[in-house]
Order: C-alpha cells, then sequence, then structure tokens
C-alpha cells in the first residue's frame, strides 16, 4: 500500500483505545448477550416446548435486553469515531496524498480508465456505505481513509492486515489456464492484486469500481508493488466488456452492497462475461439461513446501525439458489479454507469465538460448458 503519513502519538493512542472498546464490546458485551440467550431459549422452550428457530424467535429475546442495546449502540459510536480519527490522521498531509494520487507515470504497468461520462446510481449515492462520512465517491482521499480505518476495524493496526486471506480467496477457485480475470467492485484493489500475485501468467487482471477516487488509490498501490493490472471506472451490472470474455470473476464484499434487484444484473452480468467452463467467486458474510438464529439476528445489527442499507435482504436471500436460476452449475457454497485466529469478522457486532466457523463465506458456480 502507498505509505500513509505516520500517526500522532494522539492517533495512536486513540486507534488503541477504539480497538479496546470494540474487542471489549465483543468479549464482553456480546458474549455476555449470548450468554443470556441461552438461558431465555431454555425458558422458551420449557414454555413452549421447541427451541428458537427463527431470527425472530431469537430477536424477541434478545432485543429487549439492554446489555443487546448496549452493545449496538458501542459498535455503531466506534464506527463513527474510526472513521472521524482517521480522516483526521491525514487532514494534515492532504495536498501531499492528492498530488501523489494524480502524480503519472508512463512507464507504468498499471493502467487507470476512469469515465467522467459514468451516472453514478441513485442507490450508491444516496447512502454513506459503512457510515462512511461522503461514501466511496464524495472524498478524494477516500482510499487513503479506508487504508488507515480498515486496520482499526480489524482490530490490527498495528500488526497489519494479514495478506494470506485474500491469496487464500485468489486461489480458491483452482481456475487453470486463467487467460482474464475480472474483480467486481474492486475498491482498494487489495483483492485485485491477489488475484494477479496468484495468476502471474495471466493476459489481463482487470479490477472495477464505481469510484474514481478509490480507483486512483488503487492503481497507485498497484504501481508501487509493480503488478500489471487494469483498473477500470465501471458499473458491475453493466460493464460494457464483451461477452465470453472472462475466465474467472470475483467479488469480494460486493454483492450486499446493492439493492437485490443490482445484485441480480450483476450475476446475470457476471454470467455473460465468463467464458464457458469460467468460473465466478464471491465472499461475503455468511447469509441467515446457514447460522444459528442467535447469530442470524447478531449479524442483521449491521442493517441497522452500520450504515449497510441493503445487508438484511441480501443475506436473507439463498444465494446458491439465486445462482442455479441464473444458469450457473456446481454451485457451492462454504467457509474460506482459511485460518486467521486474530480475525474477528466482516459482520460489525457478530465476532465472538461462537461466529469463527462462518467467517468470510465463500459461494462459487461455474459457467456450464455448453448451452442446455
Amino acid at each position: 500500500m502507498p505509505q500513509l503519513p505516520p500517526p500522532t502519538q494522539h492517533d495512536s493512542a486513540y486507534f488503541d483505545f477504539l480497538e479496546g472498546l470494540k474487542v471489549h464490546n465483543y468479549t464482553h458485551n456480546v458474549k455476555g448477550l449470548l450468554n443470556r440467550y441461552e438461558e431465555k431459549a431454555s425458558e422458551f422452550k420449557k414454555d413452549r416446548g421447541y427451541a428458537p428457530s427463527t431470527m425472530e424467535e431469537a430477536g424477541h429475546l434478545l432485543e429487549p435486553e439492554l446489555l443487546y442495546q448496549f452493545a449496538c449502540a458501542t459498535q455503531h459510536c466506534a464506527q463513527h469515531m474510526m472513521w472521524s480519527a482517521s480522516a483526521d490522521s491525514i487532514e494534515a498531509h492532504h495536498e501531499k496524498l492528492l498530488a501523489l494520487m494524480q502524480s503519472e507515470n508512463g512507464d507504468s504497468c498499471v493502467k487507470l480508465e476512469l469515465n467522467p461520462n459514468l451516472k453514478l446510481p441513485t442507490w450508491y449515492t444516496e447512502h454513506d456505505i459503512h457510515l462512511t462520512p461522503g461514501g466511496y465517491w464524495r472524498q478524494d482521499l477516500v482510499g487513503a481513509v479506508y487504508q488507515r480505518a480498515l486496520g482499526v476495524y480489524a482490530t490490527s493496526w498495528r500488526r497489519g492486515r494479514d495478506p494470506g486471506s485474500f491469496a487464500a480467496f485468489a486461489r480458491c477457485a483452482k481456475v487453470a489456464n486463467c487467460r482474464r480475470i475480472l474483480d467486481m467492485g474492486s475498491s482498494t484493489g487489495t483483492v485485485t492484486m491477489a488475484l494477479r500475485r496468484a495468476y502471474p501468467e495471466a493476459e489481463d487482471v482487470v479490477g472495477i469500481d464505481l469510484s474514481a477516487a478509490i480507483l486512483k488509490w488503487s492503481s497507485l498501490t498497484a504501481q508501487e508493488q509493480g503488478l500489471k493490472i487494469r483498473f477500470v471506472q465501471a458499473d458491475a451490472a453493466n460493464t460494457g466488456f464483451p461477452a465470453n470474455h472472462f475466465d474467472l470473476i470475483t467479488a469480494h464484499l460486493l454483492l450486499h452492497e446493492v439493492p437485490p434487484e443490482v445484485g441480480d444484473q450483476i450475476l446475470h452480468e457476471a454470467f455473460r462475461l465468463l467464458t464457458p467452463g469460467g468460473h465466478l467467486v464471491m465472499l461475503e458474510a455468511p447469509r441467515y439461513g446457514v447460522l444459528p438464529p442467535e447469530l442470524a439476528f447478531l449479524e442483521d445489527f449491521d442493517t441497522r446501525g452500520n450504515g449497510e442499507a441493503f445487508w438484511g435482504p441480501f443475506l436473507s436471500r439463498d444465494l446458491p439458489s439465486v445462482l442455479r436460476n441464473t444458469g450457473f452449475v456446481e454451485v457451492k457454497e462454504g467457509p474460506l479454507e482459511y485460518d486467521e485466529p486474530t480475525y474477528w469478522g466482516s459482520a460489525g457486532l457478530m465476532r465472538t469465538g461462537e461466529f469463527k466457523l462462518y467467517n468470510r463465506w465463500v459461494t462459487q458456480g461455474r459457467k456450464p460448458l455448453h448451452n442446455s
């Protein structure tokens, strides 16, 4: 990643405080809430003759608890504090970082293709995703702010993020003779770069995103690492690329950010773009249907408390069935095969040991070799 200005002593102390606050919330408040749920579920079963089996039933037991309300408020406030502190930590270097992003290197193996005429969808511009002030598109230094904030969000800002999970995701489709690769919703480019490393012989690795600002930061990152990548400003629902073009398409934490009908468009577009036999691989938080009801209810916090307007509608869907209905075959889902003991999870609130099995949920399918 591009080198950010080092945090001041004040910044460092504040980031440490935020990490401590978040970890305490997970390990004491949420854990205590789960212990309380076991007691209430036992009473529920005694009264009704069956255990709670739905999110709604679990929610009726959990939501009135003051500990639940306190845990939600703590996570919500910590999210706002994280963005504010991350932005403040680089504000004094705004002009320098902006100049760095705008500098051009004609010898670079990275290609940046921006589209000033691209109309950003209303669903994208009217929500501050993840409670990020200005969302992904209104602030020039969103990439730098995200680089700083993601470490705090993952409670790993001092040790850094583990690149192994991205490498494992890039390789999990096990595609042979992969010539062209598309990363939909590439954001800061971390997965796109992992794909280039996983498939060094690929002739084209492309990352697309709606945000010009985030693509500028991604291209700078890839340039500093000497990776041959093309970053293109495009809509994943209507990319403009030719049909049957890519051997592998990935979407890492993308579909929960879009309305379900747009998600369907993205899946149809991926199907159109893939070569016969090509693979689609997606990573998300686990859908509610694979979780015990109390964990599903806690995971749903992000819909209401973390600026994720489409989180609940997406995770309520049976994604494997949606893939099959789109035309994909050999559809499967399950946790990413990568063990990271220090990883707390993607969902804002659901980060306890009980959730570890479900972290980084991968769904994938293949386009048939022949039309049925």
